[in-house]
């Protein structure tokens, strides 16, 4: 039996990728085995938004080839792209490929000779100019909401940023090739899609027709069967109203956005080389929420960026709070050398990082049991993603994580049902059948 394993680090770009690159081995006759387990082939695919990610890397590579001597090691994604003679030295690696060329992944293993042999077809991404069409195979992973990339690359160049230059500049996914893949996975049984990418508010500008965002989504309102469609990370700046009229007024389009803020200060924005500045993104936010009922809105946010004081600090913590976000996704600034930031003066303790990545998270908590609190003793509907044996769990329409015991019922992942909210906790709300 042919197996092949796969591990993941990073963003859902990232994840979409390991799909479909395990949907090719699949059509080629393999079987996914875990990635602690043995098996013929191990594919890591790798991430480079931090040190921390790289080191992370470089040790499931190592673990691979222990697990199985006679493997063949392959390793794609950021780290792989933007340093492949560092990857080609760890012994064991068979096949480095990058951010390109992952389409042809089986091909190019089937034809290395040996696992003593090594290949890397790495090259300058900044010269590619169109989306690698890699789609999901679709039957491989649970039929519950499908992550879909339609969007590859980002001109933003953010000082603390190295995707740029892994992914290169903007690559749009052809509106007809994103509609046959979602009819694909609607006929596996998803009913949710999520559109990702790496700058996707920037979807389509590039190419000859300029399509929108927009007009994605209404071509995916054609397809019978899909019932939501949720959008991945997007910038503020690049919410247009077309996607604001589509949210309003069409109950399949998720009331969900995930607008990074990153830091609640201009100062520190400007030093980011952010595109907006803090007066902008409250008023696009108080609009979002006068437009879009229950609207909820999740962010990023970046603790400890060089030069944040603790004055400047406590103007973010005083944002969140007025903004009021669903969720916080809060992290430590990390050195990321190859960016303008790694260079800054003024580097913030780690100490420092970690207690105002506490206090953000605490906010984060707050917020979501503010938001989730509206909606108790109110109908929802919530798609069921997962169970144990005495609940059922998934996401509402609106993002908010829940959970329904199990009783009486018999749902399996994937249903769609409606219930009520009749507990908040910190984190999850307790829905009723």
């Amino acid at each position: 039996m042919k197996t092949v394993a796969f591990t993941t680090l990073g963003c859902r770009v990232n994840q979409y990728d390991t799909d479909a690159m395990k949907g090719l081995f699949i059509k080629a006759g393999y079987t996914p085995v875990g990635f602690d387990e043995e098996a013929a082939i191990y594919v890591i695919n790798t991430c480079s938004v931090t040190n921390m990610g790289e080191k992370k890397s470089r040790q499931l590579i190592r673990q691979a080839k222990r697990r199985n001597p006679e493997a063949f090691i392959v390793v794609t994604g950021c780290y792989a792209q933007l340093a492949p003679e560092v990857i080609s030295a760890i012994d064991g690696v068979n096949l480095v490929i990058g951010t390109a060329n992952r389409n042809k992944i089986v091909e190019l293993v089937e034809n290395i000779p040996s696992t003593e042999e090594q290949i890397s077809i790495v090259r300058n991404v900044m010269e590619e100019s169109t989306f690698e069409e890699m789609p999901l195979f679709g039957n491989e992973i649970e039929k519950c909401r499908a992550f879909m990339k339609i969007q590859e690359g980002c001109n933003n160049f953010c000082s603390f940023c190295i995707i740029p230059y892994t992914r290169g500049k903007l690559k749009s996914r052809k509106i007809e090739d994103i509609v046959e893949e979602a009819k694909r996975l609607v006929a596996y049984g998803y009913k949710e899609v999520v559109l990702t990418g790496i700058h996707l508010g920037n979807y389509g500008i590039e190419l000859p027709e300029r399509p929108t965002l927009g007009r994605v989504v209404r071509e995916l309102l054609t397809i019978d069967g899909l019932e939501r469609i949720r959008f991945g990370s997007i910038e503020s700046v690049e919410v247009s109203e077309e996607l604001i009229e589509l949210m309003a007024t069409n109950p399949r389009v998720c009331p969900n956005l995930h607008l990074p803020l990153q830091a609640g200060s201009d100062p520190v924005l400007k030093s980011m080389n952010r595109h907006y500045n803090l007066q902008q993104y409250k008023d696009l936010v108080k609009y979002l929420r006068s437009r879009i009922p229950n609207l909820s809105i999740t962010t990023d946010i970046i603790a400890g960026f060089p030069g944040e004081t603790d004055e400047l600090f406590e103007e973010t913590m005083r944002t969140v709070k007025e903004v009021g976000f669903t969720h916080i996704h809060a992290f430590p600034y990390s050195i990321r050398e190859g960016t303008p930031a790694a260079k800054m003066e003024d580097q913030v303790p780690e100490a420092v990082k970690k207690t105002r990545v506490a206090l953000l998270n605490q906010l984060g908590k707050e917020g979501f049991k503010a938001y989730a609190n509206r909606f108790l003793n109110q109908p929802v509907k919530v798609l069921i993603e997962q169970c144990d044996d005495f609940y059922y769990y998934g996401l509402t329409n609106e993002y908010v994580h829940s959970k329904i015991p199990k009783q009486d019922h018999q749902f399996i992942v994937g249903d769609i049902v409606n219930g009520k909210v009749t507990e908040v906790h910190s984190d999850v709300v307790l829905v009723e059948i």
